[in-house]
């Protein structure tokens, strides 16, 4: 509901601040007074383009401020998907600079022009001769239908159902997708993990491997080596140990003679120790870690195995294939889950469909039993607005496949003329017509559903004093549940109004400013008293205006 209107700064207003309450509220005016401009300011505050040049010429920027009660609306979900605090008060405002450069706000909020787009269509829907393209629309005439009918919960249980299932639709052709790639590298994955794990990288030590395998290529160049050191001790001749225990005994004699002979004696006794341990070492060496021709094998082929991998896949280090195994190893788990996830997937899917088959099923029956009370009521509603051979007929078709509406494909005919065809809406019915309509529509899914604020945009032009009174009885009685608002140019509507804005122009100083002000009492006599008899203003049209206002 629309609390307060704020307008500074544009077209022909300089500043306006409206305070509209819950009901049916006219606005009323001269024609050219300024009442489109505060309908095209409040467009702009829903989110419209603007059109810089309907700006008013100011160095003040343009500032269009509402303020809506939206606890009734159910838009919770709105704030929450883009970020914005919620509160049953809502404020949004529109600001523009001397540039026509606009800046949007919800709740002090900056935000995108869409998002104020999106959220305007939810607090504020205005109806015109000339713009009743909603009635066009399929969705919103399954929803006349659907509240009508009082199925809207079991509707947006199965919309709730159905999103559900398309999402799993959406997922599992991404998983198949994933899948047939996956399939592709499956078994050569498989083939690269058998042959890591065939090299058993684990038990790989790969200095060790490396010095077992230098010393078996160079066995003989080593055994050769050993041989002669030995042939070198062992010599009777030249062996160092002999000729090391020749100088031990001749600096031993010496010693005695000089005391500094007992040194080189002790560090010859030395030599020899380490001498004797460098041949026992050598002797030990000689045949000792030795291989056998079938261990040598095994230790060439274990590090040929190793280089073919480390070349194969650019690494140097065991543990890095290690690492490439457990991540092919991983691989591999995804590619078997992947699968599991397309089966699990598929049975949940085929729950789902069974599920939303027999709910639209439940749905469609329930939308045919409403299509005829339907039809009666708008018939009847349209007749009491002076169009009593005009008649509705609501076609159900089913779909070949489930929607986010169930199985249901909806379409309003209608005939305005006795023994005349049904056809589109759009062809067959004139604006005035067609706005009949919509307010009957419009006054039927306002008895079962909360609806935004209603602005009509004269759309009683053209019609008799009568169909005027009608409609207006129709304004009335909208009003009682939500907040209707009626631009008008007829009296017997402006009269029902439980509120009443009027709209005036005014010159002073060189200046057209537009004003609006709430109107009552014997101002509001007035007003309708000129309605009534134009310029001239009667006693008899003040009396009339007195008694619309009775009435």
């Amino acid at each position: 509901m629309l609390k307060r209107l704020d307008i500074s700064n544009y077209a022909l207003i300089e500043n306006v601040n409206l305070t509209l309450n819950q009901g049916f509220t006219v606005i009323t005016g001269e024609t050219g007074a300024g009442k489109s401009i505060l309908l095209k300011a409040l467009n702009l505050l829903l989110g419209e383009r603007a059109d810089i040049a309907v700006l008013k010429q100011s160095a003040k920027k343009c500032v269009l401020e509402a303020e809506l009660d939206i606890s009734k609306l159910a838009l919770n979900s709105f704030f929450e998907v883009n970020e914005l605090d919620y509160e049953n008060s809502c404020i949004i405002r529109r600001e523009f600079n001397t540039a026509g450069k606009s800046r949007a706000f919800i709740n002090d909020t900056p935000v995108q022009l869409a998002v104020l787009k999106s959220l305007g269509e939810k607090l504020v829907s205005i109806h015109t001769q000339h713009q009743t393209l909603q009635i066009l629309n399929t969705n919103f005439q399954l929803d006349v239908l659907d509240h009508f009918a009082g199925i809207e919960k079991l509707v947006s249980k199965y919309t709730k159902t159905y999103t559900s299932y398309r999402n799993k639709v959406n997922s599992l052709i991404e998983l198949k997708v994933k899948d047939a790639e996956s399939r592709k590298e499956k078994d050569y994955l498989a083939f690269l993990l058998t042959e890591l794990e065939a090299a058993n990288l684990a038990k790989i030590n790969l200095e060790e491997l490396r010095k077992k395998s230098a010393k078996i290529e160079n066995a003989e160049k080593i055994q050769t080596a050993i041989s002669f050191a030995t042939s070198v001790f062992e010599n009777d001749s030249f062996s160092p140990s002999i000729g090391i225990k020749t100088l031990i005994e001749t600096f031993d004699e010496l010693k005695q003679f000089d005391p500094s002979f007992a040194d080189i004696s002790a560090r010859l006794w030395s030599l020899k120790i380490e001498l004797d341990d460098i041949e026992a070492e050598v002797g030990n060496n000689d045949d000792s870690d030795s291989y056998t021709e079938e261990e040598a094998l095994v230790i060439k082929e274990q590090l040929e195995q190793f280089n073919t991998l480390s070349f194969k896949h650019n690494l140097s280090e065991v543990s890095q294939l290690i690492e490439l195994q457990e991540s092919i190893s991983a691989d591999l788990d995804a590619i078997a889950s992947l699968e599991s996830n397309i089966s699990m997937l598929e049975t949940e899917i085929s729950k789902l469909k069974q599920e939303l088959t027999t709910n639209a099923k439940k749905i469609q029956e329930k939308r045919k039993a409403a299509t005829a009370k339907l039809e009666k009521e708008v018939k009847t509603r349209l007749n009491n607005l002076a169009m009593p051979n005009a008649e509705l007929k609501i076609e159900l078709t089913e779909r070949d496949k489930l929607s986010a509406t169930g199985l249901d494909q909806i379409d309003y005919l209608f005939k305005t003329n006795l023994g005349g065809n049904y056809s589109s809406i759009k062809k067959v019915a004139s604006g005035g017509e067609l706005s009949r309509l919509m307010l009957v529509v419009l006054s039927i899914l306002s008895e079962k559903k909360n609806l935004p604020t209603l602005i009509f945009d004269e759309i009683d032009t053209g019609v008799s004093g009568e169909v005027a009174s009608k409609m207006a009885v129709e304004f009335e009685n909208m009003g009682k549940t939500i907040q209707v608002i009626a631009i008008t140019h007829l009296a017997q509507v402006a009269g029902k109004g439980k509120a009443h804005l009027h709209v005036s122009k005014q010159s002073t100083a060189g200046k057209t400013n537009t004003f609006v002000q709430a109107i009552e009492g014997e101002e509001r006599i007035d007003v309708l008293a000129g309605m009534i008899s134009g310029e001239e203003i009667t006693q008899a049209a003040k009396e009339n205006a007195a008694n619309l206002l009775s009435n």
